[in-house]
Parts: C-alpha cells; sequence; structure tokens
C-alpha cells in the first residue's frame, strides 16, 4: 500500500474560498493522477471498493480532504460547497466512505469515491485512479486482481441474499399483521352478535363463526411460518 508521504495529495480547500481550491486542486489532480496507465486500466470499482473496506478515513486524508470528526452524529463545515455546518460522515463512514451534505437545500450523498468528486470535482475515473494509486493496485498483476474481484462479488451476492431475506421477513411479518387485524375484526363482529343476543334473545351465547375460527387458524399459520422463516427454518 502507498503511504501519505508516497503521494503529493490535492491542495487542501479553504472553506472561505472553496471555489478557488476546487479549480486548484483539479489542476493539481490533472498533474499528478490522471495520466493513462496500461496497467490500471482494467481496474474496476468493485475491485477498488473491496481493498478499500475500512480504510476510507486515510485515503481521504491522504488525497487532501481533512475531516474535522468522523463522528456520524456532528455537523461541521464541508469541503466541497463551503457550508459551515451541513456535513456529517455516515455511521459506516471507516468501511465505506458515506457522506452527507445539506448543500443549502440541495442535498447530496454518496460512498468514498463520490466524496472526492464532491470536494475536488473530480470524475468517477479520476476518483478511482486516484484511490487506486493509493492503495497500490496499480501494480497488481490479473492473478491478484481476480482474487480482489472474487472477494467482492461473494460480498455483493451475500448482500443481495441478506437483503432478499429481509424483505422476505417483512412479507411474512406483515402477513402476521394482517390476520392478526382479521381476526380482531371478526371478534368484534361476534361480540356485536352477542350484544344483539342479550338484547332480543335474553342472554343467548353467539357461538364463534366459521369465519373466525378460519382467520383465527390463518393466523396461527401466519405467525409459525414468521417464526420459522427468523430461525432459519422452512415451515411447510
Amino acid at each position: 500500500m502507498m503511504t501519505a508521504q508516497h503521494l503529493t495529495p490535492p491542495k487542501r480547500i479553504n472553506p472561505t474560498s472553496w471555489q478557488t481550491g476546487r479549480a486548484e486542486s483539479q489542476k493539481h489532480y490533472t498533474a499528478n493522477y490522471s495520466k493513462p496507465d496500461a496497467d490500471n486500466q482494467y481496474l474496476s470499482f468493485s475491485i477498488c471498493r473491496q481493498a478499500a473496506h475500512g480504510k476510507w478515513e486515510s485515503i481521504h486524508r491522504a488525497l487532501g480532504i481533512q475531516l474535522k470528526t468522523t463522528s456520524h452524529a456532528k455537523h461541521t463545515a464541508c469541503q466541497g460547497c463551503g457550508g459551515k455546518d451541513r456535513f456529517r460522515v455516515m455511521a459506516d463512514y471507516g468501511n465505506t466512505g458515506k457522506w452527507f451534505c445539506g448543500g443549502g437545500g440541495d442535498q447530496q450523498s454518496g460512498d468514498g469515491f463520490s466524496l472526492l468528486g464532491h470536494v475536488f470535482g473530480w470524475t468517477p475515473q479520476e476518483q478511482l485512479k486516484a484511490v487506486a494509486d493509493y492503495l497500490g493496485l496499480s501494480t497488481l498483476d490479473n492473478k491478484e486482481r481476480d482474487k480482489i474481484r472474487a472477494i467482492a462479488e461473494k460480498q455483493a451476492k451475500n448482500l443481495l441474499a441478506a437483503i432478499a431475506k429481509k424483505d422476505e421477513q417483512a412479507r411474512r411479518d406483515s402477513n402476521v399483521l394482517t390476520m392478526l387485524e382479521n381476526l380482531i375484526d371478526e371478534i368484534r363482529h361476534r361480540q356485536y352478535l352477542q350484544r344483539q343476543a342479550v338484547r332480543f334473545n335474553g342472554g343467548y351465547i353467539a357461538e364463534p363463526t366459521i369465519d373466525e375460527v378460519n382467520t383465527a387458524q390463518e393466523l396461527n399459520a401466519a405467525i409459525l411460518e414468521a417464526y420459522a422463516h427468523k430461525s432459519g427454518v422452512d415451515y411447510v
């Protein structure tokens, strides 16, 4: 991995003159980072994102973004738009570089790559190359890149599976709530029938209706299905 000493980071932006600072940083980047590199042409964001996981604070610092705080609970000045109290990092900033800027009503957010674009005006390819250069990915051979790519693809697959499982659980939980509401409606209906029976028949007890019984059974099945899914067991 390249360290901050091996890089000449872009000039830090002065929040009071952020437009001038951004232009100067862009000139610096063009001179130092954006030259074509044959060894770098096959890099992808997925490979670079995997290698950058957990390193975004040091990456941003080396490339010229000096955050006053990395606490997601605190708002600070924005080095991109010049606002004094509209920028904050997200809770997973260290791993993903995610950030948010109120932008005076023009809200913007993104990951660690896009923060470089927000602050310095760099294009996505310039963002990718700067991060890759810092991480030393430009010198990797195809075998090493394939290894990182495989890890990234596996993580993406696991993430999609986790999202699908969460969505399916939400559907099952929703079914439980729907069946519960239906059962409550059926019970209220029987209570109405009971009041009518008392009024006109002198104490006749209204038996549970077939709809009430069926709904109770459906609720029971929905609860079992939802619980089994949370436990990783298929319910039939």
